[in-house]
């Protein structure tokens, strides 16, 4: 027990600065928890989702921090009698079980829940799960939802308290305020502040502040100098005929039905929970045999790096190349060849073997081509089967967020090379 004779008159600068740091993010993560469920789904939500948790995690830090201070540092005496101190003193403990265990309990939430999201500290640090069971989901689900409705409750009192001792013009106010400020100037510091706070949460930009307001940033293609080394190292045959070249070579270059990739796109689709998410391999390689008057010589191989998936969320790229996705640590690359080309319709088809996260299946392209002299335009599209090449494990095998039918669409630019 601190005698009185150590009793300090305020509260120690670094109890001041947790304090309003708390507040801060207490208003802030109060105000965006009533918001989240409003915000559309996909990757805007997602990403709410990710400051939620981001907040939530500082805030429990912060609230250890500060528990820690409370014993290790004398503070001032409390204030009333009572029922007023016992009204103060089960206050502040409450706001400790709020700071503390809402955070908890929302971790337990994350951790047990049957499709594990990554969380992903300000968009940069990973954190952990809890070693947790599917039993606790429903628990914690309780505990996070009465701790949500208390805090406000809390907050309520909390300021009423603070506001009926400043027209008292007694101290208790000023102990938690930065020494030498006047305190009118500094309640109204602290106003806008904290009003700033619940502006951010309820309808200011955040989570805009993540990555732009709907995560719009156009997937990167491949171009031409940043692909050279996925375009089978261009190929020396890639480059252009010189004009002193003869017309005979022109002519049996014409013939080649071999041909180098000079650009495309290599793309993929999905759903979560409804919304549409798109995305591209930003390195690809191809090596294409195609005469369509000779099928029967085609041939049609393709490498790609799983690890340049891109789809303008970095959080969930991180994520699908994890071991529940495409596992790249483990199998860095997918490799279709095929095995047949046939004339279907207006277009053409490419039965193969896909292999994908350790997995070889049988996997059909549908595609167009058109041929103008020594150069090619082809597109093209398929779907695959996720769960079939075991992408998507344990809590993501469900298919009611992410489908098992996968798109992959593809647009390629090639020239003809030279025999």
């Amino acid at each position: 027990m601190t005698s009185p004779a150590e009793t300090p008159a305020r509260y120690h600068r670094a109890a001041i600065a947790l304090h309003w740091l708390i507040a801060l993010a207490l208003v802030l993560q109060l105000a965006l928890g009533f918001r989240l469920e409003s915000i559309p789904r996909g990757t805007l939500q997602f990403d709410a989702f990710q400051w939620h948790k981001t907040l939530g995690i500082s805030i429990l830090l912060l609230s250890l921090a500060r528990l820690a201070l409370r014993f290790a540092l004398p503070r001032p005496a409390e204030v009333g009698s009572g029922l007023s101190l016992l009204a103060a003193r089960a206050t502040h403990a409450l706001f400790y079980v709020v700071m503390i265990g809402a955070p908890l309990s929302g971790w337990a939430l994350v951790s047990t829940a049957r499709i594990k999201l990554p969380t992903m500290l300000f968009g940069v640090a990973p954190w952990p799960h809890l070693p947790l069971g599917p039993g606790a989901h429903e628990p914690a689900e309780v505990a996070h939802a009465v701790l949500g409705w208390l805090l406000p409750a809390l907050i309520a009192l909390h300021v009423g308290a603070a506001l009926w001792h400043h027209l008292q013009k007694d101290e208790v106010l000023a102990r938690m305020m930065p020494a030498g400020r006047n305190l009118n100037a500094a309640l109204g510091i602290a106003g806008v502040l904290l009003a700033g706070a619940a502006w951010l949460g309820f309808a200011g930009p955040v989570p805009n502040l993540w990555r732009s307001a709907a995560s719009t940033e156009p997937v990167e293609e491949p171009s031409q100098a940043a692909s050279e080394d996925a375009i089978a190292a261009t190929e020396s045959a890639a480059a252009e005929p010189s004009a002193a070249a003869s017309d005979s070579a022109d002519a049996k270059a014409a013939l080649s039905p071999d041909w180098a990739v000079q650009g495309g796109k290599l793309g993929w689709s999905t759903n979560w929970s409804g919304s549409a998410i798109q995305g591209s391999f930003k390195r690809w390689t191809a090596q294409i045999r195609f005469d369509p008057e000779n099928l029967a010589d085609a041939r049609i191989a393709v490498d790609v790096d799983l690890a340049s998936s891109s789809s303008g969320d970095s959080s969930r790229d991180e994520s699908i190349q994890g071991a529940q996705f495409f596992n790249t640590a483990a199998h860095p690359r997918a490799k279709f060849v095929s095995s047949k080309v046939s004339k279907a319709g207006a277009g053409y088809t490419a039965d193969g073997t896909l292999a994908l996260n350790g997995v070889s299946r049988p996997a059909r392209l549908r595609f167009t081509v058109k041929i103008d002299g020594d150069r090619a335009v082809a597109s093209g599209n398929a779907s695959l089967s996720r769960l079939a090449f075991n992408v998507g494990t344990d809590e993501w095998q469900a298919t009611d967020q992410i489908p098992d039918a996968v798109g992959v669409n593809f647009s390629v630019q090639a020239k003809r090379k030279a025999e």
